[in-house]
């Protein structure tokens, strides 16, 4: 089979396991299957199961966003739902708290991508999947970096599930988790074919794992960021990695930059998270010190 022609098939399968994914994940939401303990009778899902206090007219947007996101003609019309949603979240939560779900955006963009008008702009489309894995890559290494400078938000989700610790210490279960979850994140970014697989299929595990500890919330919520690790899965290496793991030669070249790469990355997001945090505890005018909860601590946990 020529390469191009199974390249064509595995796009034509990634398109529909997204747009499915979505629709089922859209559904949920509508129909309120994982709303958080805190949630009352009258409140449901806005875009995560945490995101609660909804109006009617937003339901009805899921369910419309559940049906337009099977039709490739209206993948501009889905995608401006999506972002309805998350645009919600943003004036609700607020754009720090946001950015764990930047992935959102991610799908947004694929999904509009798909809009037949776009798709046949081969720039456009072959860089899809690499938008979606992006995407979910620097949500995923965001989060590790919280449980790097903020463990206890990590340690308090970890007080009311001690099963999952092993009966390790907190502090070096937290620890841990956002090293292998920083790590794995990254190496969707810049591994190549075969790791790039490799991290995918474990995070997914992770995720898979973490479901039967944390119920319907995390079943539900973890929906859209399987779909994308299978995307990624079916897709493997693509121009992203290709472009952000550099051109240098022979292997040891090439994992001494990965190496440099990674470093500055988590440099660059230490300091940007911590940075951000502080400027929205500032504009909320809250003095919040760091060893107590913010929004942050009631999330359920992604990993």
């Amino acid at each position: 089979m020529p390469a191009s022609r199974e390249g064509e098939r595995r796009s034509v399968v990634v398109d529909l396991v997204v747009r499915l994914g979505l629709a089922v994940y859209a559904v949920c939401l509508w129909r309120n299957l994982a709303v958080v303990l805190w949630a009352d009778d009258a409140t449901g899902s806005v875009l995560t199961p945490e995101m609660v206090n909804r109006a009617h007219w937003i339901g009805l947007l899921q369910l419309a966003i559940a049906g337009m996101v099977l039709v490739p003609r209206l993948s501009l019309p889905a995608a401006a739902g999506l972002l309805t949603l998350f645009a919600i979240g943003v004036a609700r939560f607020g754009p720090f708290y946001m950015i764990d779900y930047m992935f959102f955006v991610g799908l947004a963009i694929y999904v509009a991508l798909g809009q037949p008008a776009l798709r046949h702009q081969y720039r456009l489309a072959s860089w899809r999947v690499s938008i979606l894995t992006g995407g979910l890559s620097l949500s995923l290494m965001w989060t590790a970096v919280e449980k790097f400078l903020f463990p206890q938000w990590t340690i308090a989700v970890l007080l009311h599930h001690p099963g999952i610790t092993a009966g390790f210490p907190f502090p070096f279960v937290a620890t841990i988790a956002g090293f292998v979850e920083f790590s794995l994140s990254f190496y969707l970014l810049v591994g190549r074919a075969v790791l790039v697989r490799v991290a995918a299929v474990l995070l997914a595990g992770v995720f898979v794992m973490a479901m039967p500890e944390f119920g319907m919330v995390d079943v539900v919520g973890h929906i859209p960021v399987l779909i994308i690790l299978v995307a990624t899965l079916l897709q493997g290496e693509t121009r992203l990695q290709q472009t952000l793991r550099g051109r240098a030669a022979g292997p040891w070249a090439s994992s001494g930059a990965v190496l440099i790469r990674y470093l500055a990355v988590l440099a660059i997001l230490m300091l940007l998270y911590y940075g951000l945090h502080a400027l929205s505890v500032w504009a909320e005018g809250k003095a919040v010190p760091l060893n107590q909860f913010s929004l942050a601590s009631v999330r359920p946990s992604r990993s």
